[in-house]
């Protein structure tokens, strides 16, 4: 009498091994994982001093190649920073005129630093990466929130033009603060895919920014008072951290923290 195993079909009987490709075809790619590394800094570097803040960020892709398009980031800032004092942002720069006509149409009270960016294109054969330029400047406030807008002026091989927008949720002596900012996608060429970003580094202070006002009919030419370092540094040093999510729905987290200060004789 036949056994049961000669009447089964063979491909019934390679059924484990079938079932075993099938799974392995229909299993979903595993999620890509993205990376994130971060500094910050004061200068200058003193206690309580007026100072301006700089942070920095790369990102990359943990099993090599480019890191997905970044669409928004969260930067936590350091407890007991001084955002009243300040006399940054004294004039807003509207949105539109922004976008339209760049800084050079916003008033130099309204600027707040600068900085640089470096992202790659995802094919072809003009890819590569660029420097562009990036100011920011105060927009017009949200929630009763400070807005800084980042204007990112893209020339080779992207030619852009981006504003993105950040709301400054303001902190207190014990909870951080948060600059929360949207990112757009911004194209590499007309209805292709989005450039990724490989790292920005920007100041928001006084450095390097000239403010004007008028005294007695004339047009006086000043440096404005940025934000407040705190009057005491925590044990372990003045803590950074951002949260940097990604147009796939994946997400990176990274911190620094920057030392205290040396104490003066």
């Amino acid at each position: 009498m036949p056994s049961l195993r000669s009447l089964t079909p063979r491909w019934l009987a390679r059924a484990p091994a079938l079932t075993l490709l099938i799974l392995a075809v229909a299993a979903p790619a595993p999620a890509r994982a993205e990376t994130a590394a971060l500094r910050a800094s004061f200068s200058p570097d003193r206690l309580g001093a007026s100072t301006t803040i700089g942070f920095s960020f790369k990102l990359a892709a943990s099993g090599g190649g480019i890191p997905a398009p970044l669409s928004a980031i969260s930067l936590r800032l350091p407890p007991g920073i001084d955002y009243l004092s300040t006399t940054l942002g004294l004039s807003i720069c509207q949105t539109a005129v922004l976008q339209a006509r760049g800084p050079a149409g916003c008033p130099p009270n309204s600027l707040l630093g600068s900085g640089s960016a470096l992202v790659e294109v995802p094919f072809g054969a003009g890819a590569g990466k660029e420097i562009p330029d990036i100011q920011a400047v105060m927009g017009p406030p949200a929630h009763e929130n400070i807005v800084v807008l980042f204007y990112a002026n893209g020339l080779s091989p992207v030619l852009a033009q981006i504003v993105m927008q950040a709301e400054l949720i303001p902190g207190t002596s014990a909870t951080p603060g948060r600059l929360e900012t949207q990112v757009p996608l911004i194209a590499s060429v007309p209805a292709g895919p989005p450039v990724s970003i490989l790292s920005v580094n920007t100041t928001i202070g006084p450095a390097g920014l000239t403010y004007y006002e008028n005294r007695h009919g004339r047009r006086v030419a000043f440096h404005p008072r940025g934000v407040s370092v705190p009057e005491h540094c925590p044990r372990g040093g003045f803590r950074f951290s951002a949260s940097f999510t990604f147009a796939d729905a994946s997400t990176a987290n990274a911190a620094y923290s920057v030392p205290c200060p040396p104490r003066h004789r």
